[in-house]
């Protein structure tokens, strides 16, 4: 595959990672051959670079995209792998690939996601053909069934010149034999950034590679489920990132408009550090962020409370209370949830950091004090119904009161429950009727409330806000509907505290 013809693309991001593939060559794993610029650049470990011109995402889309269609995401032990980090950070810019395969080489392509003139990714990096042998047997913990890959490192890949966004790392073995590994290529400050964040998380929480999920074992029982998952291991093929994540970076970056920079990061760097968003205007979650840690929490509600902008561009969100805990690779690539106090081998020492639902005991901290609406259904089925035509995010778009958008509630559904504590000054711009498993006759509530520190948290309270506008299946009225609405969110909250109401 040709990569793209003009901008900083291939061949200078070349120059900064060719460097880290001689180094795995001499550990008998070549990647490209070096060049003269390769070896002129510094090898993994040396002295940092001089710092890099400041990232422009409008920059970056005005570059050619790649053309293509979708990876085929393939994961059935023919060739497969993950990375010892789902994000580049700052301080760790050259990552280990971790990868096993039957087919004796495999190359590696990176995509950046946007917009790029609706050809929607970039080919910013690609490697030459690399040894990729069959690695050892993945391990099952018999006591809480994690799985984790004891496997030994198959190339080191430096991202230090790759512009910083969301990622397929996506490895190729000739025909339609592709396996994708997300990435998320942090940006250097969030400070003063519009910051969206990739659920890895729950994505882990619900990868059954290997057999086992936080859902369920090898036989589909969820008495048999994981109580802990571990990033050391690849993902098993569904369709996550795609759903949930690439609408809400296609529909950010299309955004043209210099006022609005935006920042990326992951839920699982948001649970290590939660003091990452400091300064930040705005953090908006994709369509599907539902396991937090006690840390996480308290950081978003800490950025809250100094005046960061909150968007859930979904449903569920904050439902299970995890703990993180360190493997064989790094800190934090442990998911630990119980989903039982019972089951909690810290329920009477740290009865905080049980892993329950967060609205139960034995610290019931019901999500929607920060969310306002709640998880109430799933497999809902319904039709978007504008409550409040003056509400600002509908600016534009000519909605009228009761008017509806079939398409855009599905899947899992917040609402406002009785019972349950809200914001005192919650607003419900949006009460969609839905049916769902639990309630035939129930609703979603799209709500927003704003903070004494003047952030506006807004909650689009369904599950396919994102992906119907992705799908050829939703009415275009609806997808023009729901990319307007998303759009002009990004803007408002992009201009920092006491911008929305």
């Amino acid at each position: 595959m040709n990569g793209p013809a003009s901008g900083p693309g291939r061949r200078e991001v070349l120059a900064g990672t060719l460097a880290a593939f001689a180094l795995a060559a001499c550990r008998g794993v070549p990647g490209n051959r070096p060049s003269a610029a390769a070896n002129a650049a510094p090898a993994a470990g040396s002295a940092p670079r001089a710092p890099a011109r400041a990232f422009s995402y409008l920059a970056e889309n005005r570059l050619p995209g790649t053309p293509g269609g979708p990876v085929h995401w393939i994961s059935n032990g023919r060739l497969e792998g993950f990375l010892d980090r789902t994000a580049s950070t700052p301080a760790h810019r050259i990552l280990r690939l971790y990868a096993s395969s039957v087919l004796g080489a495999a190359g590696i392509q990176a995509f950046r996601l946007g917009n790029y003139g609706g050809a929607g990714r970039r080919l910013v990096w690609e490697s030459g053909p690399v040894p990729v042998r069959q690695q050892k047997p993945y391990t099952v913990d018999p006591q809480t069934k994690m799985v984790s890959c004891p496997w030994d490192t198959t190339a080191e890949i430096d991202t230090s010149a790759w512009p910083e966004g969301f990622y397929h790392l996506v490895l190729t073995a000739g025909g339609a034999r592709e396996h994708l590994i997300p990435l998320v290529v942090e940006s250097a400050s969030l400070r003063a950034r519009t910051v969206l964040a990739f659920n890895d998380v729950t994505m882990q929480a619900y990868n059954r590679w290997g057999g086992y999920s936080l859902y369920a074992g090898p036989d589909d029982r969820s008495p048999d489920r994981s109580y802990k998952v571990s990033f050391d291991r690849p993902y098993l093929d569904f369709d996550e990132p795609d759903n949930h994540d690439t609408p809400l970076v296609r529909a950010a970056e299309a955004i043209d408009d210099e006022r609005v920079s935006l920042g990326y990061t992951t839920e699982s760097r948001l649970a290590a550090r939660p003091g990452l968003l400091a300064g930040s205007t705005a953090v908006l979650f994709s369509g599907h962020s539902e396991y937090w840690s006690v840390p996480m929490r308290r950081g978003i509600e800490a950025a809250r409370d100094r005046g960061t902008n909150i968007v859930f561009f979904g449903a569920n969100s904050c439902y299970w209370k995890t703990r993180m805990e360190p493997s064989a690779l790094g800190r934090d690539r442990v998911i630990v949830c119980y989903k039982s106090p019972v089951l909690d081998p810290v329920r009477y020492s740290r009865p905080g950091l049980v892993t329950v639902r967060w609205r139960d005991s034995p610290s019931r901290d019901p999500e929607s004090l920060l969310t306002g609406a709640m998880y109430a259904d799933l497999h809902a089925v319904g039709n978007f119904t504008v409550g409040d035509p003056h509400f600002f995010a509908f600016a534009g778009t000519g909605a009228s009161r009761r008017q509806e958008f079939p398409g855009l509630v599905g899947g899992e559904v917040d609402r406002v429950l009785p019972g349950y504590p809200v914001p005192a000054n919650l607003r419900i711009f949006a009460h969609s009727p839905a049916s769902g498993d639990r309630h035939r006759h129930g609703w979603a509530d799209a709500v927003m409330y704003v903070a004494a520190s003047g952030a506006g948290v807004l909650n689009l309270a369904s599950m396919n806000w994102l992906p119907a506008q992705a799908s050829p299946l939703t009415p275009e009225r609806s997808r023009r509907f729901a990319l307007k609405v998303t759009q002009n969110i990004i803007r408002a909250v992009a201009a920092g505290p006491r911008t929305i109401s």
